[in-house]
């Protein structure tokens, strides 16, 4: 059988969420088409263990570290189109081979299927920041990232190796364009949110000061041309938290003056933004960027969608 693309799945720690990932990524393929790699970093849990039982190739890893992992996996790996997946993301390996064909025929160089929020069960709060997340230019705009990103073979060819850092969606954003990045349609990844406004400022610090942190390292555009999306969830010269340049709306406000009905969801929007912000600055100027902010919330199999 012909290997029609291969999985990255970094993982520390998931023996609560391998198996129903890698249960989902059997979904719509026929055995040997996907090669899938779990590399297990510093797991002192039972994940290696689920993962081969599931059929993956497993790889261990002594310390934990998501950019050790990918680089890792990318040893192991065997074919392109090439994905990056979370542990914690749900996709079906037949959405993911619909992608590799568009990254394979061209011109796109990355791409992902469609993001989905699984919101049942979360509190009121990460509901209605979602609700505007969701609509920002980030999600909106050919995205990749957020749990999903599938690179052609050229595609891969744009950097050597994951760098030490702890932003990997936000630099392999920055490798492409908008014109060489897609979202393929009628196709669909599951993210399961954090649960609580806390977990979800909890994600959102380790987001913010890994974005930090790449700008610092020159992996990422210190001050991004005006307009442009960025994975933070706000536009490039505007603080996702509300306050933007002088004549240049936030993100999040344009998405609400074009649809005023999500007035409603700012208060959690902007006040989740603005704590995850002031503590992810902290967090890097404390020099703690190898503190990983862990959300076990939403990490329960059976999750609702």
């Amino acid at each position: 059988m012909t290997v029609l693309a291969s999985v990255v799945i970094p993982a520390h720690n998931e023996e609560t969420v391998i198996g129903r990932c890698l249960e989902r990524l059997a979904d719509g393929v026929r055995p040997g088409e996907i090669d899938i790699v779990v590399v297990c970093n510093g797991c002192t849990d039972r994940t290696a263990e689920l993962a081969r039982a599931a059929g993956a190739r497993v790889v261990e890893a002594p310390r934990p570290g998501k950019a050790g992992a990918l680089n890792l996996g990318d040893d192991t790996a065997t074919g392109f189109p090439r994905f990056y997946v979370d542990a914690d993301i749900e996709v079906r390996g037949g959405d993911l081979l619909r992608v590799a064909e568009v990254l394979r025929a061209g011109p796109a160089l990355a791409a992902a299927p469609r993001i989905r929020v699984a919101t049942a069960g979360v509190s009121r709060a990460v509901r209605d920041y979602y609700r505007i997340w969701l609509k920002l230019p980030y999600t909106r705009d050919n995205h990749v990232g957020s749990g999903v990103v599938g690179v052609s073979e050229r595609g891969r060819a744009r950097f050597d190796r994951f760098p030490e850092a702890i932003a990997d969606d936000f630099f392999l954003y920055h490798r492409f364009t908008a014109d060489e990045r897609r979202t393929v349609s009628g196709t669909e990844f599951l993210v399961h949110p954090a649960r609580t406004a806390r977990d979800l400022v909890l994600r959102k610090i380790r987001v913010y000061a890994g974005n930090i942190e790449m700008r610092r390292l020159g992996l990422a555009p210190a001050t991004p041309a005006a307009g442009t999306a960025t994975p933070a969830g706000g536009t490039a010269g505007s603080s996702t938290a509300g306050v933007a340049r002088p004549g240049r709306l936030p993100g999040w406000l344009a998405v609400v003056r074009a649809e005023p009905a999500l007035v409603t969801a700012v208060p959690a929007y902007v006040a989740i933004s603005a704590v995850a912000q002031l503590l992810a600055r902290r967090k890097v100027r404390r020099g703690q960027l190898g503190t990983w902010e862990r959300d076990a919330s939403s990490r329960v199999n059976g999750a609702a969608a």
